[in-house]
């Protein structure tokens, strides 16, 4: 009896001691100390860095990349506004363009002082000024000259944007793009067109100190460069015109300034030519023969322009036999070919059916045992 007793007596005990330990533990915990609070995190979006300014006819052009990220490198999904602002700063007193941190950061400093918000771009307005991944935006330059009066003849504009996201925060001022508006140039002039089978070829006069950019419109749609780069000379060829349309082409006039920057004119009278489907794809390029035991193998590479191709041989006596036409694969196996040297002719076609020149490969076949 008493060691049973002694025994419930001492299970009890441990589960006792137990619980009190576990009280214990739990009591340490919760006398922690409690962590600082932490302020919450301001979403506030990156600093633009790449705006650019550029003078078209009597316009300056801005040009910057679209707000995509916050200052703490998230995604900005909150975007709600741009201001874009401006500053006609005396040009005799404006100081040079900064080059370290700390004298671009004097730069946005003066903007921000001297400067006001010409325009503010909400919702709409941005789906309107966005092209691609860029945003663009033009200032009335004869507008700004009627309003600034005789200051305007020896003022420099200095141009920022700033990005307005989350509950209205608003980023830090961009970098500074000047422009020294100035009289446009007059645009080429004798611009004559000629159609050919490498492309529609563009003749002009110019001015050697200027450059010339080549704009192009298909049936009256939207003008776009196709030059790329302004160019030096009175000669482009456009080899990316298609086939069976009408074409416009006009010409801009572009001077580069002695202090950075451009200005591009107003552009010529345009020029519309007819280019017809008259001129075959080029030849294919790559054409291999690629023997494999009795039969041969023919790979080529795709010819530009091109629907479909025929392909034939011809052996050393002359005779011919067509092998595929209407083919729109770049490789063909001849199953069966004679002993002997075998010559195969590869032809594009387009779709009106204009064929190019021939391209070839040949191999000797050996005579079956």
């Amino acid at each position: 009896m008493h060691q049973s007793r002694v025994r419930k007596f001492g299970i009890r005990n441990s589960e006792f001691g137990i619980l009190i330990l576990l009280m214990a533990l739990v009591g340490t915990l919760g006398c922690g100390k409690e962590a600082a609070p932490q302020p919450p995190i301001l979403r506030i979006a990156e600093r633009t860095t790449d705006l650019a300014a550029v003078q078209e006819g009597t316009e300056a052009v801005l040009s910057w990349g679209y707000p995509a990220m916050t200052t703490a490198g998230e995604a900005l999904t909150e975007l709600e506004a741009i201001e874009i602002w401006r500053a006609p700063l005396p040009a005799a007193q404006a100081p040079p363009p900064a080059l370290d941190p700390r004298g671009r950061q004097l730069e946005r400093q003066l903007l921000e002082s001297q400067g006001e918000v010409v325009a503010t771009l909400g919702p709409e307005a941005l789906g309107e000024a966005t092209r691609g991944a860029s945003l663009v935006w033009r200032d009335d330059l004869a507008r700004w000259r009627a309003e600034a009066g005789a200051d305007a003849d020896t003022a420099v504009l200095w141009y920022g944007v700033r990005t307005i996201c989350c509950r209205r925060r608003a980023s830090e001022l961009s970098n500074v793009a000047r422009l020294l508006p100035t009289e446009p140039p007059p645009p080429p002039a004798g611009l004559r067109l000629a159609a050919g089978a490498d492309g529609i070829e563009l003749r002009w006069q110019q001015a050697p100190e200027l450059l010339t950019l080549v704009e192009r419109s298909a049936d009256g749609a939207l003008w776009a460069a196709v030059s790329g780069e302004p160019l030096r000379g009175g000669s482009f060829r456009d080899g990316t015109a298609e086939q069976g349309r009408a074409w416009s082409y006009r010409l801009r006039s572009v001077a580069r300034l002695a202090a950075g920057g451009r200005v591009v004119g107003e552009p010529s009278p345009p020029e519309r030519l007819e280019y017809p489907d008259a001129y075959p794809p080029p030849a294919p390029e790559a054409v291999v023969c690629l023997p494999e035991g009795t039969r041969v193998r023919v790979r080529w590479e795709a010819a530009p322009g091109a629907s479909d191709y025929e392909v034939a041989r011809r052996l050393a006596d002359g005779s011919s036999e067509l092998l595929a036409s209407a083919f729109t694969a770049t490789e063909l196996v001849d199953p069966s070919p004679p002993p002997g040297e075998v010559l195969y002719l590869v032809v594009a076609r387009d779709e009106v059916g204009n064929a190019s020149a021939a391209a070839t490969c040949s191999v000797v076949m050996a005579e079956l045992p």
